[in-house]
């Protein structure tokens, strides 16, 4: 049973980059604290990890992704705009992504 407040699920890491999860029963929200390096193995190992959490996420009734990120860190901005997430606005001083599979 999911409740409003949120949790948090650390340590998923790629080759180049952490992600973190955040969840609660209105949203998810990925935070990608770091990533060292932003190149086509990065953006293709995302894109799979993407494919895959969006088809769970819809699946236990989720409509967006959120991405919560430093609007200063040009790298993850720029992963993020290629994955086809759309910036919606700010919150808590991070620039706040929407993903919807379209």
């Amino acid at each position: 049973m999911r409740t409003n407040a949120s949790k948090r699920l650390k340590g998923i890491k790629g080759s180049s980059f952490s992600v973190d999860l955040e969840y609660s029963q209105e949203y998810v929200i990925i935070h990608l604290p770091e990533i060292e390096k932003f190149d086509k193995g990065v953006y293709f190992e995302m894109l799979y990890l993407l494919e895959d959490w969006w088809e769970f996420f819809q699946t236990v009734g989720y409509n967006n992704i959120y991405a919560a990120v430093d609007p200063n860190n040009g790298k993850i901005n720029r992963l993020l705009r290629k994955l086809d997430f759309k910036a919606i606005g700010t919150a808590d001083n991070m620039r706040i992504w929407s993903y919807t599979g379209e």
